[in-house]
């Protein structure tokens, strides 16, 4: 029954609706009760709402943890992580950074697309979550192990027999990769380490450091084993091959530049290539001048307005006019 006293008399009341209408909407309010406003438009009923249960599941959690997300990048934007049973259910982008000041953008909020989507990496089917060796190279390490004991003999062995080291080199690029225990891996990587100083001298062992601003035990350590053996260090971006080379061999660093917030700051902007990601639309003086150079059209010279006070010039230079035009940059 109506929980208004008045909405039986009130259907009475409008003379558009007939004896059956009315009959019916008194059934149904018997049989699924509910709380109907004073003017019978909205009605509002407790239960029934078990086909939702699995939408409002997805955003529940039991925590909220700070964090950020190791996708070989060094913004370490901070996130909020959503945990429910010890799994990240959804993430959001934290809005607590200290402000810059009143007079210029603030960095909020920080986070790309790419970070939002790391709990996907996390429980992916494709990540990879064991070690994994060359299949020809296992098996012919544990026959000379089974054969000499010593792991470093059995390194030894393999890569001292011209055949063999050649046959598990054609192998690359090639997939054979099978998964290898913990402890055979680090037995391996030990043993021809061990070998190589033994045969060579420890300047020959190279280590490749991940992003110092990313992973800081990792880089620590690992830099730190290799610089206390002899070995030589190397930088976090020659194992990666994306480094614009130019910038080094001119400078003499590796993108040590300022960052984007010092464009607000700049009268004068030259724009490297073609990927900028933001055309200086925001800049304490206005538009700055802007010179875009690039050996193909690109997008950050034409977003840029042409005025007279603040004109864009474009350098459509043709690829590498000297040894030192560092065209690398344009990535």
């Amino acid at each position: 029954m109506p929980t208004n006293p008045n909405a039986g008399r009130r259907l009475r009341e409008q003379p558009t609706r007939g004896r059956i209408e009315e009959l019916l909407e008194r059934c149904g309010r018997f049989f699924t009760p509910g709380k109907f406003s004073d003017d019978l438009r909205t009605v509002t009923r407790q239960g029934g709402r078990d086909g939702d249960v699995f939408y409002r599941d997805r955003w529940s959690h039991d925590k909220v943890v700070r964090s950020t997300h190791g996708v070989n990048c060094t913004g370490s934007c901070s996130w909020k992580i959503y945990v429910k049973d010890g799994i990240i259910t959804w993430e959001n982008q934290e809005t607590d950074y200290p402000s810059v000041g009143p007079d210029r953008p603030e960095y909020e909020p920080r986070g790309c697309p790419r970070g939002a989507a790391f709990s996907w990496y996390t429980y992916s089917p494709t990540r990879v979550r064991h070690p994994y060796a060359r299949g020809v190279l296992v098996e012919m390490y544990r026959e000379a192990k089974a054969r000499l004991t010593d792991p470093v003999l059995a390194w030894a062995d393999v890569v001292s027999d011209p055949d063999r080291r050649r046959r598990y080199q054609r192998a690359r690029g090639k997939g054979g990769l099978v998964r290898v225990t913990w402890a055979e891996a680090t037995e391996m990587i030990a043993a021809a380490h061990v070998h190589t100083i033994k045969t060579y001298g420890p300047d020959r062992i190279a280590g490749f450091s991940p992003i110092p601003a990313m992973s800081m035990v990792s880089h620590a350590a690992g830099s730190r084993f290799v610089e206390l053996i002899g070995g030589a260090m190397t930088s976090f971006y020659d194992w990666y091959a994306d480094l614009p080379v130019a910038a080094p061999q001119v400078f003499g660093d590796q993108t040590d530049v300022p960052e984007s917030g010092d464009w607000w700051d700049a009268a004068y902007l030259m724009m490297w290539g073609r990927t900028c990601r933001s055309p200086a639309r925001l800049t304490r003086t206005g538009w700055p001048r802007c010179v875009t150079a690039a050996p193909r059209w690109s997008p950050s010279a034409p977003t840029t307005p042409t005025t007279p006070s603040s004109p864009t010039s474009g350098c459509p230079a043709r690829p590498a006019p000297t040894a030192r035009w560092p065209w690398p940059w344009d990535t």
